[in-house]
């Protein structure tokens, strides 16, 4: 039922009630402008931190829920990432179509699109870097090849707008000639592109997010476990791992968004009787703050967040009564997001979030090769470099599953309901639908030498 109180801009919702909701929240796996970041969050009490809508609102809002212009915003460690698993084979009806669009003899152009500019850009040299050093350095040190082709990249800026993400992808498939399109980040550019490339019968990749409007896009596979699939672990890590199980000691923070409904849908259902804030995008976290806490006593042991990066940065700077904090998604789990975090007086100390991948800092444990390709090629590695070097190696095995004749309708049907392993995405199973993840590893916020995530669990699929 609908409480109907109103607090700092936020409306306190029961757990049966999920309106549907204009806006757009944006999950990207890379953070938002980083020079200046902790300066400004700390002089400005968190506003224009830099990594404003970094999985959050966007500056678009939602076009359509259909997602026409879109609604709402990877072998062991170290080894081949050449072959996947069995599987059962879904057969989409695509098998040797004949469609090479993008494949030569030498070659296949993947084509990127990521928001550069807009509400919240990536820090560049390290995407411009990450999207080329598995396939330029991933074999030793040189280039990867399948079946005797080289992967190469073409990338557009999607200005974080679901329409112009529709518009770049349309441009890479059609005139710049990409075999196939991955979204790097933001749902309502992910809805976009995904809805375009379906229509057109393009394969597409990305990171899991809503399950809305994409379940029945034949051309669709999510790279990581989507919110929907995650929220009911977490209810269960909070239970077993963090010990509370009282449900009034227990509240969410999820972005008003149609969106995240799922997500919420997937939480309340796990931990019935839970409290649910969902703010408005446009809303301050630190309007939050009094909800969470009465001054320095905490309303809730633990909170669940679901917003931007920003939001949750000034939410948790201005409560006081510092909540154990813990969510899902990938862009939370960025070492930017810890270190901002850590330099408002540590209010982010201890947060826990579950993320495709093992944190930055322990990458060597699990692919020594990352770090190696890295030395090669002469560039820092950071956590956004660590993600993509994770997503290409979920592509690469998918695209030696296809065989060296390669065109659209067999790279599907090599992948519908076909089993990969990568070591450093979660496993992938996709025999039922496109949502094939079945494992989350849960990151913790450590504040000492400036701030930073580590690995508490690896490739977990429960609790």
């Amino acid at each position: 039922m609908t409480h109907g109180l109103q607090k700092h801009g936020l409306q306190k919702r029961g757990r049966t009630t999920l309106a549907l909701l204009a806006g757009a929240l944006l999950v990207l796996p890379a953070c938002g402008q980083f020079a200046g970041v902790h300066d400004d969050f700390v002089a400005q009490g968190g506003e224009n931190s830099g990594l404003e809508g970094t999985d959050g609102t966007g500056t678009e809002g939602t076009e359509s829920t259909d997602g026409t212009d879109a609604s709402g915003d990877g072998g062991g460690a170290g080894g081949d990432s050449g072959g996947g698993g069995g599987g059962g084979g879904n057969d989409n009806g695509n098998a040797g179509n004949g469609d090479t669009t993008g494949v030569t003899a030498d070659t296949i152009t993947i084509g990127i699109h990521a928001p550069l500019t807009g509400a919240a850009p990536l820090k560049q040299e390290s995407f411009e870097t990450g999207k080329d050093l598995y396939w330029q350095y991933g074999n030793g040190g040189g280039p990867v090849e399948i079946h005797g082709r080289t992967v190469e990249t073409v990338f557009a800026d999607d200005q974080y707008r679901p329409s112009t993400a529709r518009q770049v992808c349309q441009t890479m498939a059609e005139e710049q000639k990409a075999f196939m399109l991955l979204g790097a980040g933001g749902t309502d550019q992910i809805q976009a592109c995904a809805q375009y490339a379906a229509g057109e019968d393009v394969p597409y990749l990305s990171t899991g997010v809503t399950e809305t409007g994409m379940g029945s896009l034949d051309t669709y596979f999510a790279a990581s476990m989507t919110y929907k699939q995650q929220t009911p672990i977490l209810a269960d890590y909070i239970k077993n791992e963090l010990g509370v199980t009282d449900a009034s000691k227990v509240a969410a923070v999820v972005t008003n968004t149609p969106n995240f409904d799922d997500a919420v849908e997937g939480f309340t259902g796990a931990f019935d009787g839970v409290d649910v804030f969902r703010p408005d995008k446009n809303e301050r976290g630190s309007s939050a703050a009094g909800n969470l806490c009465t001054g320095t006593v905490k309303n809730y042991d633990v909170v669940f967040v679901l917003t931007s990066p920003t939001f949750y940065l000034e939410m948790a700077a201005a409560s006081g009564c510092r909540p154990q904090y813990v969510g899902v998604g990938v862009s939370m789990g960025l070492d930017q997001v810890a270190s901002t975090g850590c330099s408002a007086a540590g209010s982010t100390e201890g947060a826990r979030f579950f993320n495709p991948t093992p944190a930055f800092a322990d990458a060597g444990d699990y692919d020594a090769d990352f770090l190696a390709a890295a030395d090669a090629a002469g560039i820092e590695a950071d956590d956004v470099t660590w993600m993509m070097w994770g997503q290409s190696k979920v592509l690469h095995q998918m695209l030696d599953k296809a065989g060296p004749d390669l065109d659209r309708g067999l790279f599907l049907d090599a992948v519908a309901g076909q089993k990969f392993s990568t070591g450093v995405f979660p496993d992938l199973d996709y025999g039922d639908d496109p949502f094939g993840a079945t494992q989350v590893s849960v990151l913790r916020n450590v504040c000492d030498g400036g701030g930073h995530y580590e690995t508490d669990f690896a490739f977990v699929n429960g609790f």
